[in-house]
């Protein structure tokens, strides 16, 4: 079911007129009723990492709610009809009961999601009650909060492997959420066995509901990625985690001696661009070297085309008046003059690489400020003035290297 994100709206209230029985010798049954279901506030700020983003809920047409009382065991469906939610079997009580309503349903399976943004509705938990005990006779209103988080999890390394399982205080894995009207709210289902919450087969940015207010452990595979404190995290909120680092430091050898580089990567399971040139500009035999032979040793070589070159890596389009524009999900550009120098500044658009930035140096060439680095193909990205273009068998370039992984 597609769901929408953007701002909450409130919801019309209406009620419809009910039937009752023939049998006027009972307390008369009514039964059918309208939800009002109003969605507190749930802007979300990312508090994990230094990234910032916001993002709402709202109900979409025929999402469904599971409302019960303290006097039934069982829970009735309200149907969304894009105004107000609908139940046509749903039964007054003769006596003013506590009601709850519970969002997607009264169990949330959160085992093998998808990691798509659009299916994080479908299960983003909410649980809310009425004000004050109530038969139904007038309808239902109920404010409904989030009783989940959701996890930005950034597969960061090419070609590695996610599966991401979540452990509670307890030591089990977290496998789904049952709603408990007691608390009006979900409790926490869990099993002794690995349960997968996600399973991707490469690096990416994938998105994964989990509960919140506990204790929680988040693995990918065995491996920590994170543990929370007691409190759990903040439900409503959506925390981005990356499996690895994106920017650090590397040892490469230059004229014998061993120096730390800065490296640094700008897109999910992208490589890692050394910040700085090599300092002699290289020749192409020496451009397409490895091992302990490259011009920075065994730790270090020289990207091949298809690694930097493409839609989400280092591309754009040109527009009819020349300006260059990248696509969604590619880098941003911007022309800067450092020092003195014209510079071209790439920084990372994907969740977990907002900070991250690349500068490449110009060149002065007939009069032209190019911005270019050898691949490890008969290829090269060109950069002259505002445009990039895709040049085969160029063979002169600045030597911008990243890191052997």
């Amino acid at each position: 079911m597609k769901k929408i994100l953007y701002s909450v709206f409130m919801l019309a209230t209406m009620v419809l007129a009910a039937c009752s029985s023939d049998d006027t010798t009972e307390p008369v049954v009514k039964r059918g009723m309208v939800l009002k279901a109003n969605v507190e506030d749930t802007d979300t700020r990312a508090t994990i990492t230094d990234n910032e983003g916001k993002w709402t809920f709202a109900f979409a047409k025929n999402d469904m709610v599971k409302v019960g009382n303290d006097e039934v065991e069982s829970y009735y469906t309200f149907k969304n009809n894009g105004t107000v939610f609908e139940s046509t079997d749903a039964q007054q009580t003769t006596e003013a009961a506590n009601w709850c309503a519970f969002f997607p349903s009264e169990t949330i399976d959160l085992r093998n999601q998808s990691g798509d943004f659009a299916a994080v509705a479908n299960k983003y938990a909410l649980a809310g009650a009425t004000a004050t005990p109530t038969t139904g006779s007038d309808g239902l209103t109920v404010t409904m909060k989030a009783k989940a988080a959701v996890l930005c999890i950034v597969g960061v390394t090419k070609g590695e492997r996610l599966d991401i399982n979540v452990k509670t205080a307890d030591g089990e894995y977290v496998s789904g959420l049952t709603a408990d009207k007691n608390s009006a709210g979900f409790s926490v289902q869990t099993s002794t066995a690995k349960v997968p919450l996600l399973s991707k087969p490469d690096a990416g940015v994938y998105y994964v509901v989990v509960p919140a207010g506990v204790k929680l452990s988040v693995y990918n595979g065995s491996e920590l990625i994170k543990a929370t404190k007691e409190r759990g995290l903040t439900a409503g909120k959506y925390y981005t985690l990356t499996t690895h680092d994106t920017k650090g430091k590397e040892y490469a050898t230059i004229n014998g001696e061993e120096v730390l580089m800065d490296w640094v990567q700008l897109w999910a399971g992208g490589p890692k661009f050394a910040v700085k040139n090599v300092a002699e500009e290289m020749t192409w035999t020496d451009a397409t070297k490895t091992g302990d032979e490259y011009v920075w040793g065994k730790r270090w070589r020289t990207p091949k085309a298809d690694e930097v070159s493409g839609k989400g890596k280092l591309y754009g389009e040109v527009g009819e008046d020349g300006s260059f524009h990248p696509v969604a999900g590619s880098p941003s550009f911007e022309l800067k003059e450092q020092e003195g120098y014209m510079t071209v500044v790439w920084t990372g658009v994907q969740p977990g690489y907002t900070k991250n930035t690349l500068t490449l140096f110009n060149q002065i060439k007939h009069g032209t400020h190019n911005f270019d680095f050898w691949t490890a193909s008969v290829q090269i990205i060109k950069m002259i003035k505002d445009k990039i273009l895709v040049l085969d068998s160029e063979l002169q370039g600045m030597n911008m290297v990243l890191k052997f992984i």
